[in-house]
């Protein structure tokens, strides 16, 4: 039977089937029953309706009801891409229909049809075997995740150059040097990398759900929200940056030592802007699986800024001061060798919108909203390796405790660069298969993608054990301080696998949008149960910083934990279906609702 109105067309099925109400209207427009439909005049008391045409009145009647009290909950639920109950429905449902047995059965959800892309997304993906889909994600992520390897290499290349050189620009005071260089590194680390990073952590995620979904222009719209994001945080970077001697003394640490710390820190803030534009960018085209402009970039990068800062510390009055000159230079090669590939980018020139700032706005809290979830969740796992140089720092023989601690620290960032390639590729193919609503194979993804990092950072600790001793020489001519360092490294070894399982799991949660969740667990793991069982590690039994550490991999077992307990409590449909749907604009064009019992 079917009841056409001016602007509404009703589907009502056959009695004995499961009912369904299909409604379409255009956004804004109110529905009501039209005069064709409407009964002209009221019929005299004694009028007898026949019995074939009393059951379309009722019919009638019920649908009129169902469209014009629960409309806008109906667009509400599908602009938020929810499951919604609906009044009329429940024990008082005939009693507010005004009948004791309804014709038509009650719908008592509101649900969004998917649509046809997404239907076929999703069918095409249930006729795969896991095993195939497994072999074709594969081979993706390897052709995404080797080029991303590579480039984040040689984006670690040039900080590793770097320290070594500062150790030996002045010999009589390569420690001091050295650990100045280590704390202003690891406020850089607090600042850039968990502010600057963590926000583009969040823009990768919605750009990667934007891409899979094919809203292109969305893409380029998120990357402007994320310039003005980033530039709202500027004036906070630069007071922090600033402030690095008065800063690291309240925190405990010694004042020569901070006071050549602070003098680093403002060289590093010249690299700022620079970092800001590159991540903008970076988050954009990564989103599109393109990588291979990051390799070439920062190879440039890593040859021309440890060219230039060996120069300027060994050839010029600079000294140190040189070396650290060298990482703005890097960065503003970067941003110079990719801007030509994203003004040239295919969906760049089909799908620019033009800067529009009134759109970008509209999409700040919406960004920062994630963004400070993503935010919190690398603070608060650098928190758990920041504070142990700060505590470092205030054990006895603190220059070569925050020295040896330095050390491990960079052939910890040497031993994951492989790991981070494949955590990151694996989060961009992951965002991408839940934007395009393929819940399966997005779950597939993060499966291969965790078990890769286990394997990964097992083999990197075998090969960390060999080169330990070696690697730990080529930082400072100290025989003490190398022999901490060397030691450190081989005692921590058991902490690798445990923190490639847990960059494995952060890549889901980043994947899925679910950063605040893995920021609150960071927290409560790293923080609040790491670091006072490193200090009881440390202090009541005597380990020294491998106690402290020793405390970091205890909450990373608990991270694990945790991690795994909620991937099997998850449901990947909401997901994909969230990731469809949650960027998208609240204004319609066209609005499909269907009412199913």
């Amino acid at each position: 039977m079917l009841l056409n109105t001016p602007k509404v067309s009703l589907a009502v099925a056959p009695a004995n089937q499961r009912s369904v109400v299909i409604i379409r209207c255009p956004p804004g427009d109110h529905l009501t029953p039209s005069a064709q439909t409407r009964p002209q005049s009221n019929p005299p008391p004694s009028a007898q309706v026949p019995p074939a045409m009393e059951i379309p009145r009722i019919v009638h009647d019920e649908m009129l009801h169902q469209v014009d009290g629960p409309q806008e909950e109906h667009l509400m639920a599908v602009r938020r891409a929810s499951v919604s109950p609906r009044p009329g429905a429940g024990p008082d449902a005939a009693k507010l229909n005004g009948e004791r047995t309804p014709l038509l059965p009650s719908a008592d959800k509101v649900d969004v049809i998917l649509d046809e892309e997404e239907r076929a997304a999703a069918a095409a993906d249930s006729l795969l075997s896991s095993w195939d889909i497994v072999r074709v994600e594969n081979k993706r992520l390897l052709a995404v995740a080797f080029p991303m390897m590579l480039a984040v290499m040689l984006e670690m290349f040039p900080d590793l150059a770097l320290s070594m050189m500062m150790g030996h620009t002045d010999v009589v005071h390569s420690t001091e040097i050295l650990a100045a260089y280590q704390l202003s590194s690891l406020v850089q680390m607090m600042i850039i990398g968990g502010l600057i990073m963590g926000l583009s952590s969040a823009i990768d995620t919605m750009c990667s759900h934007a891409f899979g979904a094919k809203r292109m222009v969305e893409l380029w719209r998120i990357t402007q929200a994320a310039t003005i994001v980033y530039l709202m945080c500027l004036p906070f970077i630069t007071v922090v940056m600033c402030s690095g001697k008065p800063m690291l003394v309240a925190l405990g640490q010694d004042p020569n030592i901070s006071d050549v710390a602070s003098k680093l820190l403002l060289v590093s803030l010249l690299l700022v802007p620079f970092c800001i534009m590159y991540a903008v960018m970076k988050s954009a085209l990564q989103a599109q699986n393109i990588v291979l402009p990051f390799v070439l970039a920062s190879l440039v990068s890593f040859i021309v800024s440890s060219i230039a800062a060996y120069l300027l510390a060994f050839y010029t009055p600079l000294g140190y001061i040189g070396v650290a000159l060298g990482s703005p230079i890097g960065w503003l090669l970067k941003v110079l060798m990719v801007l030509p590939v994203v003004l040239r980018n295919r969906v760049f020139v089909e799908s620019w919108p033009g800067w529009d700032w009134s759109a970008a706005w509209a999409r700040v809290p919406s960004i920062g909203r994630l963004g400070v979830s993503s935010v919190l969740m690398m603070t608060f796992q650098m928190v758990g390796f920041s504070f142990i140089s700060l505590l470092a720092g205030m054990l006895p023989n603190a220059d070569i405790l925050i020295a040896a601690n330095g050390i491990f620290v960079s052939v910890l960032s040497l031993a994951f660069m492989p790991l981070l390639g494949i955590c990151i590729a694996g989060a961009i193919r992951m965002g991408n298969a839940l934007g395009a609503g393929q819940a399966r194979r997005a779950r597939l993804i993060s499966l291969i993608v965790m078990s890769a990092s286990l394997s990964v950072s097992g083999v990197a600790a075998g090969i960390v054990a060999y080169i330990a001793s070696p690697y730990a020489r080529a930082f400072t001519p100290n025989g003490e301080t190398t022999a901490v360092a060397t030691d450190l490294i081989k005692e921590l070894l058991p902490l690798l696998p445990l923190l490639g399982f847990a960059f494995g799991m952060q890549s889901v949660f980043r994947a899925c949008g679910k950063q605040l969740l893995c920021a609150q667990l960071n927290f409560v793991c790293l923080f609040v149960l790491g670091v006072p069982l490193g200090l009881v590690f440390a202090i009541q039994f005597d380990a020294g910083i491998a106690g402290l550490w020793a405390g970091n991999m205890a909450g990373t077992i608990i991270f694990a934990v945790a991690g795994i307990f909620w991937l099997r409590a998850t449901s990947w449909e909401k997901m994909a279906h969230d990731a469809k749907h949650g960027s998208r604009p609240t204004d319609f064009a066209d609005v499909d609702i269907a009412v199913a019992a």
